[in-house]
C-alpha cells in the first residue's frame, strides 16, 4: 500500500481495527472516489455497519483479483464490529423488554397480554436462563386463551428449554408432540438446529420450502435465520436478513380492555438480536478466513480471527490464531499486547482464573497505552472479574489524561461499572467519554458505548435519555425499535397504562 492510499482510505486508526491494516496490508495503488472499498471503509468509519457491508456485498465479486483479500479483510471487520453491536443491544434490549413483558403478565386481568407470556419465555431462553423460560412455555403451552398454533409454538420453545437443561430425552419428546404443520415444522427445525441435533440436510429443505411463501411473518424470518446459520449457509440467512424489515414487531395483540378502550400491544422477538450476533460472526469468519489465504493479509486476518471465535465462544480456535499472531516477529507493539490481553481472556474462561487476572494486573501496570488498558477492562467486565489492582491503575489514568483520547477507556470503565449494577458510575464514566456535541450521533460515538449508556439511563429510570439514544440510532438499524417500545411501554405503564406504545 502507498503511503498515500493509507492516509485516503484508511483513516481509521482511532477505530482500531483498521489500523491493524493499515499497518499490515499491501494494496494496489490509490483508486478514484468510485472505490468500493476506500468507500465502505468511510462508512465503517461513522459505524454504519449496514452500510459499508451491502457496499462490499455487491462489489466484491467485481473488485479485481488483487484487491478481493483486502475486501475480503475489511467485510470481515465490518461484520465483526456489526455482531458486537447487535451483542450490546441485546443485552440492552434484555434490560428492557424482560421487564415490560413481566409487567405485562401483572396487569389487571381486563388489561392482561394472553401472548406476552409466551414471548417473556421465548426471551429468557436467549439471555440463558433456561429454567424460568421452561416454566413460562410450560403455562403458555397449556393456556386456552391462546391460539393452538402458539401453543404448539410455546411446546417448541419447551423442548429447547428441557435440552439447554440437558434432558436431552425429554426435548425430544416433547418436540415429537408439537405436531405437524408447515409453521410448526420450520419452528422445530429452527430449535433443532440451534441446539445441532438434526439432519442440516433436513433442516435446510424444511427452510427452503418455507422461504417460498409469497410473503413472511417476522417470527418466520427469525427461524430461518437460525435455521440457515446453523446449518452453516450464512449467505442464505443475510439474504433472508436483508428482505425484511428488521424493525417490525414480531406479533400484535389487540384486545379490548376495561371500558371497552381499544388497545394494541407490539410483541418482539428478543432472540433476534442473538441470531443476528452469531450470523454476523459466522460471515466475518468466513471473510477472514478466505482473506487469510492470501499472504498479505494473513497476519490482520489472524488477529481478527481469534476475536471472531472468541465471540463464538470457540476457545481453541481463538487460541491458535492467537499463538499465531503473536509468534510474529513484526507485529505492531499496541496489538500485541492487546492480543495478549484476550489470551488472558480465554485462559479465564478455561478456569485459569488467577493467572488470567495477574496477567491483566501485569499488563495494566505496566503499560499507559489507553486503548490497551480498555481492552483489559472490557475483558475484565466479561469475565466478571473483580480486577481492583487494573481499575486503581486505570483511576489513575483517566484523571490525568485528556477526554477524547480516553474516549474509549472511559466507555471501558463504564461497561465494567454497569456489569457491576454500579450505574451512576456507568453513565458517570460514559458521558465522559461521550462527544458533548454530538451526543448521541454514531459517527462521533461508538453505539456500543451508546447502547450501554442507554441500558444505565433506563436501569436509573432516565427514560427520555433513552429514548432518545435509540431514536437517533434506529436511523442506521431499525432492529432498535423492540428497545424503544419496550422503554417507552415501561414508562407508560409506570406512569399510565400498558398498550398504545408511542416512540418518542
Amino acid at each position: 500500500m502507498t503511503r498515500r492510499h493509507a492516509r485516503m482510505h484508511l483513516p481509521f486508526a482511532s477505530l482500531l481495527a483498521v489500523g491493524l491494516a493499515v499497518i499490515l496490508v499491501a494494496s494496489a495503488p490509490t483508486r478514484g472516489a468510485d472505490d468500493p472499498l476506500g468507500a465502505a471503509m468511510k462508512l465503517y468509519e461513522t459505524r454504519r455497519y449496514e452500510q459499508a457491508a451491502r457496499m462490499l456485498e455487491d462489489a466484491l465479486t467485481r473488485i479485481e483479483a488483487e484487491r478481493r483479500p483486502q475486501a475480503q479483510l475489511v467485510l470481515g471487520m465490518i461484520y465483526a464490529r456489526n455482531a458486537d453491536l447487535h451483542e450490546a443491544l441485546g443485552r440492552t434490549a434484555a434490560a428492557a423488554e424482560l421487564d415490560y413483558l413481566d409487567k405485562l403478565l401483572k396487569t389487571r386481568a381486563e388489561d392482561r397480554s394472553r401472548y406476552a407470556r409466551l414471548h417473556l419465555a421465548e426471551a429468557l431462553l436467549a439471555r440463558g436462563n433456561a429454567a424460568e423460560a421452561r416454566r413460562h412455555f410450560e403455562q403458555a403451552r397449556a393456556d386456552p386463551g391462546i391460539e393452538k398454533r402458539y401453543q404448539a409454538i410455546a411446546g417448541v420453545g419447551l423442548g429447547s428449554a428441557l435440552w439447554a437443561q440437558r434432558d436431552e430425552k425429554g426435548a425430544r419428546g416433547v418436540w415429537a408432540g408439537t405436531g405437524g404443520s408447515a409453521e410448526i415444522a420450520l419452528a422445530r427445525a429452527a430449535a433443532q438446529g440451534s441446539a445441532q441435533r438434526g439432519d442440516t440436510k433436513s433442516l435446510q429443505r424444511v427452510a427452503d420450502d418455507a422461504s417460498l411463501a409469497p410473503e413472511l411473518s417476522p417470527r418466520t424470518r427469525r427461524y430461518l435465520i437460525e435455521i440457515y446459520t446453523a446449518a452453516g449457509l450464512p449467505d442464505k440467512a443475510l439474504a433472508v436478513t436483508r428482505a425484511g424489515d428488521l424493525g417490525m414487531a414480531s406479533f400484535v395483540e389487540r384486545f379490548k380492555a376495561v371500558k371497552g378502550t381499544a388497545k394494541s400491544i407490539n410483541l418482539y422477538d428478543l432472540a433476534l438480536l442473538t441470531d443476528l450476533t452469531r450470523l454476523y460472526r459466522e460471515l466475518a469468519r468466513r471473510q477472514l478466513e478466505q482473506a487469510a489465504a492470501d499472504a498479505r493479509m494473513k497476519p490482520s486476518a489472524e488477529y481478527y480471527l481469534a476475536e471472531v471465535f472468541s465471540g463464538l465462544g470457540a476457545s481453541d480456535e481463538a487460541s491458535t490464531y492467537l499463538e499465531a499472531f503473536l509468534a510474529r516477529p513484526q507485529t505492531p507493539v499496541q496489538y500485541r499486547e492487546r492480543a495478549r490481553v484476550r489470551k488472558a481472556l480465554i485462559e479465564h474462561r478455561m478456569g485459569r482464573r488467577a493467572e488470567a487476572e495477574g496477567a491483566w494486573t501485569a499488563m495494566a501496570e505496566s503499560g499507559s497505552d489507553p486503548e490497551v488498558l480498555a481492552d483489559i477492562v472490557l475483558d475484565c467486565a466479561e469475565a466478571q472479574a473483580q480486577c481492583a489492582k487494573v481499575l486503581a491503575r486505570v483511576g489513575r489514568v483517566t484523571e490525568a489524561g485528556d477526554g477524547r483520547r480516553y474516549q474509549r477507556l472511559n466507555f471501558a470503565l463504564g461497561t465494567y461499572y454497569l456489569r457491576k449494577k454500579d450505574y451512576a458510575r456507568a453513565i458517570s464514566y460514559m458521558e465522559a467519554g461521550r462527544d458533548k456535541s454530538n451526543k448521541n450521533k454514531i459517527e462521533a460515538n461508538d453505539p456500543e458505548m451508546l447502547a450501554g449508556l442507554a441500558e444505565a439511563y433506563y436501569r436509573t429510570k432516565k427514560f427520555s435519555e433513552g429514548l432518545e439514544i435509540f431514536f437517533e440510532m434506529s436511523k442506521e438499524y431499525p432492529v432498535v425499535r423492540q428497545i424503544q417500545e419496550a422503554m417507552q411501554g415501561v414508562y407508560s405503564m409506570e406512569h399510565r397504562s400498558a398498550g398504545d406504545v408511542k416512540i418518542l
